[in-house]
């Protein structure tokens, strides 16, 4: 990768000029509405027409195309960068290698847990899956609390529920679920696979009456690290890619 273009430093600079000039404004009115020096507004407004990103008309100032585009991909950038680092504590317990889709942890419920309060994730995907109707999801790991609450969508008849498990997660559920099992092998609105790939972190789409929500789990040896919630569609779309690519080599559990 090359070095950055010039119009990066100079966007990264000048951005609350960019702003500012969304509307035309002459130098005096750019003065007084960002509070700045002239010299200060001078140096700015002629970097930015210099790359191009700002134009003169009569007196006034005002961004050109490439100067409202370059201001969008840098609030995106900046969003990015904060979705990153608001889901990096639970992120962080992955392998390096992972690869999870930035774009899905923009906007997203980040709820990390801790020794004072390991279940909040937990809790806080309770109350995302009430009113679920259908639940698609892994499971790479087996807990108690989220058993119980997998046990309480699939003991509503009414909710479609379908989940690829790991092999290690298939041969716990007999002790997992010692009292439950009959009762799980006559629902037939359950659906459990078993799959040989190895799962990083779990992950789930629960279709509701108001939209479409999904969801990631990251484990720990100790138990939950965190969890990332989000509805928006580039979550959706990425995690039943991602639950359909485990359900494609995965086979019915006995």
């Amino acid at each position: 990768m090359g070095q950055p273009s010039p119009v990066v430093d100079v966007v990264t600079k000048r951005y609350e000029f960019l702003v500012a000039l969304s509307a035309p404004k002459t130098k005096p009115e750019l003065v007084a509405s960002l509070d700045r020096s002239r010299s200060t507004v001078d140096r700015a407004v002629g970097a930015l027409r210099e790359a191009d990103l700002v134009e003169r008309t009569g007196n006034e100032y005002v961004v050109t195309y490439a100067g409202r585009q370059a201001t969008v991909a840098y609030e995106g950038f900046c969003d990015r960068l904060d979705a990153l680092q608001r889901a990096h504590p639970v992120l962080s317990a992955l392998p390096a290698d992972v690869d999870i889709d930035p774009a899905v942890l923009h906007g997203a419920d980040v709820e990390t847990a801790s020794p004072a309060a390991p279940t909040v994730p937990t809790e806080e995907t309770v109350d995302v899956l009430d009113g679920t109707t259908s639940f698609q999801g892994t499971g790479p790991a087996v807990l108690p609390r989220y058993v119980d609450v997998i046990e309480s969508l699939w003991s509503d008849t009414t909710v479609d529920v379908e989940l690829v498990v790991t092999e290690a997660v298939a041969e716990s559920l007999e002790s997992a679920l010692p009292d439950r099992r009959e009762t799980l092998e006559d629902l037939s609105n359950v659906s459990l696979y078993v799959t040989g790939e190895p799962m990083p972190y779990a992950v789930w789409t629960a279709d509701r009456a108001d939209g479409a929500v999904s969801g990631i789990v990251v484990y720990t040896e100790t138990g939950i690290k965190g969890t990332i919630n989000n509805d928006t569609a580039a979550m959706n779309e990425w995690a039943r890619e991602k639950y359909e690519a485990y359900r494609r080599d995965a086979r019915p559990l006995d």
